[in-house]
């Protein structure tokens, strides 16, 4: 036996004497493929290349753990600890990752190809360029996730959490938020309600031009004032006239 295969021959025989706790353990290439390891804890674990198609580690712990490029296709990590676990360019396609915790877990460049990932926590997992085609994200929370290139055709989304989560070929869109349409519609009023009160006073400015120029057109009528001082000028020049 190479050293894997003694290391996964170890961890396997302690396992089924009830030995969980495998923290740190190297098991680079090795072969736990079908196996059953639920509950197993192997957090900080070396597995890079390693070979756990179709098994099955429901609530496994696995914070941290070094997955690069292991196969887990078919497996179930239901419930499991992958919190901040490297599993870049890992293959997990039609894995069962359900209520799984993959809190900042790097997963880039995965196959994950009709992957389970119902009610997940993928907040700020590492997703770019990821291969999820056809994968079930129902109820997933991918608050702050990184999905830049990441192949989402055929994915079930219903109900997803996508908070601050960067999404493939995303484009800016612009759009106006409720307070800036009120602002907006309150700044159209005032503008629409400045243009009457102007087109008011130049109407105004119009017929006041016009009535002065009537004034003015006309011949002035005396005032009553005036009438006194004539009737006055008469009655002098009458008594005059009477005296000579």
């Amino acid at each position: 036996m190479n050293a894997p295969q003694l290391t996964s021959y170890r961890l396997l025989a302690e396992y089924s004497a009830g030995q969980r706790n495998f923290e740190r353990i190297d098991l680079r290439e090795s072969d736990l493929a079908g196996r059953q390891l639920s509950g197993v804890s192997l957090c900080r674990a070396d597995l890079t290349s390693a070979c756990c198609v179709g098994s099955v580690m429901n609530h496994a712990h696995l914070t941290g753990a070094m997955m690069w490029r292991a196969d887990l296709s078919n497996a179930s990590l239901r419930w499991a600890n992958l919190h901040q676990a490297v599993m870049v360019r890992c293959a997990a396609q039609a894995a069962n990752f359900s209520g799984a915790c993959l809190h900042r877990a790097d997963l880039r460049l995965a196959n994950l190809r009709g992957t389970c990932f119902a009610g997940a926590d993928l907040r700020g997992a590492k997703l770019c360029y990821s291969d999820l085609q056809g994968a079930n994200l129902t109820g997933a929370d991918l608050t702050g996730a990184d999905l830049t290139g990441a192949k989402l055709t055929g994915a079930c989304l219903d109900s997803v959490c996508l908070r601050a989560a960067l999404l493939p070929d995303e484009q800016p869109t612009t759009t106006v938020a409720p307070e800036d349409a009120t602002s907006a519609s309150n700044e159209e009023d005032a503008s629409r309600s400045m243009s009457e009160m102007l087109s008011e006073s130049e109407m105004l400015s119009e017929s006041e031009m016009l009535s002065e120029s009537e004034a003015l057109s006309e011949p002035d009528a005396p005032s009553g004032s005036d009438d006194a001082v004539l009737k006055d000028l008469r009655d002098y020049a009458s008594q005059s006239l009477t005296a000579v």
